[in-house]
């Protein structure tokens, strides 16, 4: 039998769901996806809906039988690419700045501009050798 190698867990998420076999955790994976994309934003319950569903395709990937004789490891690494599946797909949306962040925002980088105008790596005791005052500004 023939070993397949990933360049990363990701890939091999990847490889396992285009398997036919896996039609129904893609169709489950699909559907949150599109279900989550057309409800209203709502940052207090956004995050507990992502986490619930998590929580339900990890059940269901470990009973699954394209995992049933995986390791814990491999389990893992399905249920990390599955998340980083889901939230590239939701970034947007999930990670997105309320209008109150970005004026939080603006006002936290306004205070930066002004700090910059006069402190100094020195004025905060860094060492001559670790000072680059580009790297600063």
């Amino acid at each position: 039998m023939e070993t397949v190698t990933h360049s990363s867990p990701f890939d091999s998420f990847l490889d396992r769901m285009r398997n036919p076999a896996s039609l129904d955790l893609v169709r489950s994976i699909k559907s949150f996806i599109v279900s989550f994309s057309y409800t209203a934003s709502n940052p207090e319950t956004d995050g507990k809906r992502i986490q619930e569903f998590f929580q339900t395709m990890e059940d269901t990937i470990r009973d699954h039988p394209l995992w049933a004789s995986s390791s814990d490891d491999e389990t893992d690494n399905a249920l990390e690419g599955l998340e980083k599946y889901v939230m590239t797909k939701l970034h947007l949306r999930t990670f997105a700045s309320t209008p109150e962040d970005v004026k939080i925002d603006a006002e936290i980088s306004e205070k930066i501009s002004l700090l910059q105008t006069f402190l100094r790596p020195q004025h905060l005791d860094i060492p001559s050798a670790l000072q680059n005052e580009a790297a600063w500004l």
